[in-house]
């Protein structure tokens, strides 16, 4: 390990780190007896630092609870949530903040449904760190950049224009992806897929993730200079207004 570095700060490793977190991957265990299948195929790992893998665990498991118990990802995020995700909660009642319990109605079956208070900044922070790790993943270095997440994830009542503002960006964002050319990964499509754009001409590329086939997280990767950024920024203020001016 003495010659690999660190996926997000560049300093030595000491230790292999999954992405995405391995625990978001159900266990054989917990789904052998209603799917006949594996989750945890090739799973991708990256070299990191002691700072940068440790200080995230809590924070895998947050993701794992907050993600996996979303409404309208599929069967296996619900078996997830009844198995491990449950017995995390056992373990830890404050993993996540929950409001109230509910019963969703689908097709004549109830399901049960938690009402949770989304952290964002934990969230943001956790698909930073994925998208630095699958970026030094498929490029061997890391990225030196910053990273702006999208998400409908984010979307809340008392936040109109925050949550008109995460609509618009993911819907031009699934839009675009369409045109991509590149190709879409993923060992385990029911738990996890990710494509990389091209970068454009603002030194820009966008990372799209599918968590249980209905989360989608979009982050954007800037790798501009901050002398490169105010060059740009007419540029972008021109188009940023265009779409979402009306939002000042």
């Amino acid at each position: 390990m003495s010659s690999a570095i660190c996926y997000w700060c560049g300093r030595e490793a000491t230790s292999m780190e999954h992405v995405p977190p391995k625990c978001l991957f159900p266990e054989e265990k917990d789904v052998k007896d209603v799917l006949n299948k594996s989750f945890r195929n090739n799973l991708i790992t990256v070299p990191s630092c002691n700072e940068h893998n440790m200080s995230k665990s809590n924070l895998d498991e947050y993701l794992m609870a907050t993600l996996s118990g979303k409404v309208g990802n599929n069967f296996v995020a619900y078996v997830h949530t009844a198995t491990k995700v449950s017995r995390s909660r056992m373990r830890n009642p404050k993993i996540i903040k929950v409001d109230k319990n509910a019963i969703l109605k689908l097709k004549n079956k109830e399901f049960p449904v938690l009402w949770i208070t989304v952290d964002t900044i934990k969230l943001r922070h956790s698909f930073e760190a994925i998208t630095r790790a699958l970026y030094f993943h498929e490029n061997n270095e890391v990225f030196k950049g910053s990273c702006f997440v999208v998400s409908t994830l984010f979307d809340h009542e008392d936040d109109p224009k925050g949550t008109e503002f995460n609509k618009r960006s993911s819907a031009l964002l699934e839009s675009e992806q369409r045109h991509w050319k590149t190709e879409l990964k993923g060992s385990n499509p029911d738990i996890f897929t990710y494509q990389f754009s091209e970068a454009d001409g603002f030194k820009c590329k966008t990372l799209a993730m599918t968590f249980y086939e209905g989360t989608r997280v979009f982050v954007i990767l800037n790798g501009m200079t901050v002398a490169e950024i105010e060059e740009a920024k007419p540029k972008l203020a021109f188009l940023t207004d265009a779409i979402f001016g009306d939002l000042n």
